[in-house]
């Protein structure tokens, strides 16, 4: 019992620095303008706020856990240990269910896109047209060759509404990719609506990240 117990306190205190530092950084990626944000910034802020939400999980089932088999001992008909065993075996296999539906890709999402099935396939556009879609209401951006329609980022990006709409209408190539991992590049793959002239999908030929590999080839 007193194993228990201090298994639940050791555990309570640890969530509470977790939630502490997950809030932080979580204000910090969303206001990167406020004093928070310009102490950590955006990229290591998510850094830290990824790490401490893989740790919140073994945490809060360690202490949940511990909970339920503090009060189980006070359940006069499963005080014993077979008894309890079942319940916490049974609350451990749900635990489990749940990380795999949470973890396990489930297959193309039924979420709405914004990007239609005439846009599935490479469209021509030019950097004129592109600077054209620059405000908060009507924003664009390129990044490598490729064209995305982000408005519909703006007021859900974890970084500000700022750090997106500065950029509307020009190429985000080099910040995009000095902020984001290449999970976040897929996922910016369903806002895609078409490449600079006809250059493939996914090409990097012109733009700042495609120029800079293009001078590093030449060295060579």
């Amino acid at each position: 019992m007193k194993g228990t117990s201090k298994m639940l306190v050791i555990s309570g205190e640890l969530l509470i620095l977790v939630s502490l530092v997950m809030m932080a950084t979580g204000l910090a990626m969303n206001s990167p303008s406020s004093s928070l944000g310009s102490f950590l910034d955006y990229s290591t802020a998510r850094r830290v706020h990824t790490l401490t939400a893989y740790l919140f999980i073994p945490l809060i089932y360690v202490h949940a856990t511990a909970g339920l088999a503090t009060a189980l001992k006070r359940v006069r008909a499963l005080k014993s240990e077979r008894a309890q065993r079942v319940v916490l075996g049974v609350w451990t296999a749900l635990v489990a269910v749940l990380l795999l539906l949470a973890l396990v890709p489930g297959g193309s999402s039924s979420l709405s896109s914004p990007v239609s099935a005439s846009n599935s396939t490479s469209v021509g556009l030019t950097l004129e047209e592109v600077a054209k879609h620059s405000t908060e209401n009507d924003c664009w951006v390129v990044i490598g060759n490729d064209v995305y329609n982000v408005t519909s980022l703006i007021d859900t990006h974890s970084g500000g509404k700022e750090a997106i709409i500065q950029y509307c209408g020009t190429n985000a190539t080099d910040v995009f990719f000095s902020k984001h991992s290449q999970g976040a590049y897929e996922v910016l793959q369903s806002y895609y609506i078409g490449s600079i002239g006809n250059s493939p999908r996914g090409s990097f030929g012109t733009g700042a990240k495609g120029d800079r590999e293009k001078g590093e080839r030449e060295d060579d």
